[in-house]
């Protein structure tokens, strides 16, 4: 990969601009100093890995304290479809049968009327 003009158009604009002079500010003066610069860099890096390893020692004691303390239940056992209609059926006899029960307790409380 080359660097600098690749075409017949770059070379002219090269020559052309090439003789003038720029009359560049001073960037010297306006720019940070760079000891300084990469201080503050280091000094923010330093942050981001101490905050990183506070996260990863926090994320530690964190799971060893829920492993310490975990209780483990029994999860139901899930039925199939053909399980839960039988259960709902025997639910519907069941109270079916109670009413039934309850109506013949009634019946035989009540007197009868006798027939003359």
């Amino acid at each position: 990969m080359a660097v600098g003009a690749q075409d017949k158009l770059d070379k002219a604009l090269v020559r052309k601009y090439q003789s003038l002079k720029v009359d560049n500010a001073v960037i010297e003066a306006s720019m940070v100093d760079p000891n300084k610069m990469l201080n503050a860099m280091n000094d923010y890096a330093n942050a981001q890995m101490q905050a990183y390893r506070i996260q990863q020692t926090l994320r530690d004691i964190c799971q060893k304290a829920i492993t310490m303390n975990i209780q483990y239940t029994q999860m139901k056992s899930v039925k199939s479809k053909k399980e839960r209609m039988a259960e709902a059926a025997r639910k519907v006899i069941a109270a079916q049968m109670a009413k039934k029960n309850e109506l013949n307790l009634k019946l035989q409380k009540e007197p009868r009327p006798s027939v003359a």
